[in-house]
Parts: C-alpha cells; structure tokens; sequence
C-alpha cells in the first residue's frame, strides 16, 4: 500500500525575553494582533504583524491549544511561525486564583483614576472657563 503524503504543518515558536514557552507542529494558528486576529495556514504569504494581548490558539495533533500571549511581534516565513511576545503563558501556567485577584485590582484601580480624572476635568472647565472670562476683560481694557 502507498504511503500516505503528510500534510503540510506549522512550526510554531513561542519566545519571550525569557524563555522558549513552546514549540510545536501545528496545522493552523491565529493570533490576536493588533489590528484583528490572523490566522495562519501553511504556505501563507510572509509578514510581520504586531501582537496585542489576547489568545493564541493552534491545532496540533488533533486538539486545539491555547497560549495567553501579550504584546509584541509575529512572524511567519515559509512553514516557522515564530511569536515574540513580552509575556506568553500557557494554559497549565495561569494560576487563575491570582488572575481574578489582579482583575479584582485593576478593575478598583480604574474606577479610582476614572473618578478623579472626571473631577479634574471639572477643574480644568472651571479654570477654562475664568481664563476665557480674564481674556475678554482684557480685550476690553486695550
């Protein structure tokens, strides 16, 4: 019997400043880029994009795999698509007691910024608005 021919995969490659986080054959990627998530077959064109925050995913053996990555850049050439990312981590690797505290956290964070920045900005109305006032004054004392 003929061998069968073997599909066409991906290299995939997770790096960070750190570490390799993965390496792995892949039948599809998409990755969250800035301007809209990418996928990536074999045999696409080859680019560069910049990388958001957001879920990797790929398909390898079957299963699909995800990859919290943040920030940074994207490669693909020939079959290598290779992720440079300031933070990725796996699945298996988010302690998620500690992901809900930071969302917990940040969430408080931003409504304290956002309520002061509402206060100043009534400031800086008020002090528009008597700035505007001393202007006119002034136009009519010349």
């Amino acid at each position: 019997m003929a061998e069968q021919p073997r599909t066409a995969q991906l290299e995939l490659e997770i790096v960070t400043p750190g570490q390799m986080v993965l390496q792995a054959d892949a039948d599809w990627v998409t990755i969250p880029g800035t301007e809209g998530e990418l996928g990536v077959l074999p045999e696409h064109v080859p680019l560069v994009t910049a990388l958001d925050t957001g879920v990797l995913q790929f398909a390898s053996q079957g299963s699909v795999k995800r990859v919290a990555v943040h920030y940074g850049y994207a490669q693909v050439q020939g079959s290598t698509v290779t992720v440079l990312a300031q933070m990725a981590e796996e699945v298996a690797a988010i302690d998620l007691d500690r992901a809900r505290d930071a969302e917990r956290r940040a969430r408080e964070k931003l409504q304290e910024l956002l309520a002061a920045q509402t206060e100043e900005d009534g400031r800086v109305e008020k002090y528009e608005a008597k700035l505007k006032r001393a202007l006119v004054r002034l136009s009519l004392g010349d």
